[in-house]
């Protein structure tokens, strides 16, 4: 195994969006392999995700096994979620071909279509019917249907509450905005807060994307014009910004949050609620990691004209500059077989993206555990992901920093959208993405 990288102060889920200009300026290379070209193929190179010490050993265990079944040797490098991808623009840039398996996500995946290799041809129809179709439109380039990566795991954000103090306070999970405020004016007082919210970078930009879906906006409307600025966009930055000024229920400081401070205040006992991502149902219930083992549960996200959040997704690529596609292929295959996913809910709680595999892990299981498994299919089937449409991932970045800006209140909510609303259509008008 080649050395690896850890980078653990930064948040796996970090924004990338100013980087992507270095993949949109790079001219395509063409990149096409035969069998032949593969003969003798007997390792590969791959970058791969990493997030905490379970992840190296899981990654050498399935390395291992690979090359028992296939005979080969992958050789990788690990990074978490911000390295990982910032990494993988600077080689797409350069057409670099040193990995042949990358490690990517759903988020600004746009930029990266023309970079990955189409995977249609590795998986048959069949076998795709199985993945959830949210993560496989996210994952498709819409201009001419090549997927460009497969899901391996399924990300959307549940309510994780404290049962001890809601017992304390006979009151259960919101269901509504409204009931959002309540609880969280009652559970806040002294040194801590009914609720915890991220505020800065892409994790804000997230949370704002759930609130618009839920006030019934969306990001673009059915021409690709924005829309992200209407009655109901501003209405959800507001109630957003009003749940840290106004009600006071959110930690003043969480205008600088992202994943790893968001989630740090609930493990910590110093928030009473937090809507958390999959994996954090291992963390919260590991008694070496948070003290609150034993003492959480799990609901839906709370909702107003829908019950909409966001449903994305960790996925393996190909690079389209590999010499080695086939051997490559082989691999992702393995990383997302129903083995591999069985024994990655097994060890990280992580999400199946195969339906199938979904449902036996929810049969499985009992209890809380299951009932939390059937809330999160019910929001990743009905969830949403950003647009995938040439220069999104520009807009994404200017979006973010008109959250930011209304969070702390430097613009009111609706002149920090309408000109981030001005900002995106001359990116988009300069992608050609409108006229």
């Amino acid at each position: 195994m080649r050395g690896t990288h850890h980078a653990s102060a930064l948040s796996r889920r970090d924004f990338l969006g100013r980087s992507m200009a270095l993949l949109s300026a790079a001219p395509l290379l063409s990149a096409c392999s035969t069998a032949a070209d593969e003969a003798g193929a007997d390792e590969i190179n791959a970058l791969l995700i990493t997030g905490g010490t379970s992840y190296p050993p899981y990654w050498a265990k399935m390395a291992a096994e690979f090359r028992a079944r296939t005979g080969i040797t992958v050789n990788y490098d690990l990074l978490q979620f911000t390295p990982l991808l910032s990494k993988e623009i600077t080689l797409s840039a350069a057409r670099s071909a040193q990995y042949d398996v990358y490690s990517t996500h759903t988020a600004q995946i746009g930029a990266f279509f023309p970079h990955f290799e189409p995977l249609n041809r590795f998986f048959t129809d069949a076998d795709l019917a199985d993945f959830f179709p949210v993560s496989l439109a996210a994952l498709t380039n819409s201009a001419n249907g090549q997927l460009a990566a497969i899901p391996r795991n399924m990300d959307s954000r549940s309510q994780y509450y404290r049962t001890d103090l809601y017992a304390a306070h006979s009151i259960q999970p919101a269901k509504t905005w409204d009931e959002l405020i309540d609880v969280g004016r009652k559970l806040t007082g002294g040194d801590r807060y009914g609720l915890v919210l991220p505020g800065s970078g892409d994790p804000a930009q997230r949370q704002f994307a759930d609130f618009l879906w839920q006030a019934g906006g969306d990001w673009l409307d059915a021409d690709n014009n924005v829309a992200f600025n209407s009655p109901a966009g501003v209405e959800a930055l507001t109630f957003y910004r009003d749940l840290i000024k106004r009600y006071e229920v959110v930690p003043a400081d969480s205008v600088t949050y992202q994943w790893n401070e968001n989630s740090a205040n609930f493990s910590n006992e110093i928030c009473a609620t937090v809507f958390d991502w999959p994996g954090a149902y291992a963390t919260y219930g590991d008694p070496s990691s948070a003290k609150t083992a034993g003492k959480f549960g799990t609901a839906p996200l709370a909702s107003y004209r829908t019950g909409i959040s966001c449903a994305i997704a960790h996925a393996m690529a190909i690079n389209r500059f590999s010499a080695k596609k086939e051997a490559a292929a082989e691999f992702i295959k393995f990383t997302v077989s129903p083995n591999a996913l069985v024994e990655q809910y097994q060890k990280f709680k992580y999400y199946p993206s195969r339906r199938s595999i979904a449902e036996q892990v929810t049969n499985e299981s009992g209890g809380a555990e299951r009932k939390w498994l059937e809330d999160l299919r019910t929001t990743i089937e009905n969830g949403k992901e950003w647009p995938k449409v040439p220069g999104f991932d520009k807009v994404s970045t200017v979006v973010q920093t008109a959250v930011q800006s209304a969070l702390s209140d430097q613009l009111s909510p609706k002149a920090a959208l309408d000109a981030a609303a001005r900002e995106s259509t001359r990116i988009l008008r300069q992608e050609g993405t409108v006229r």
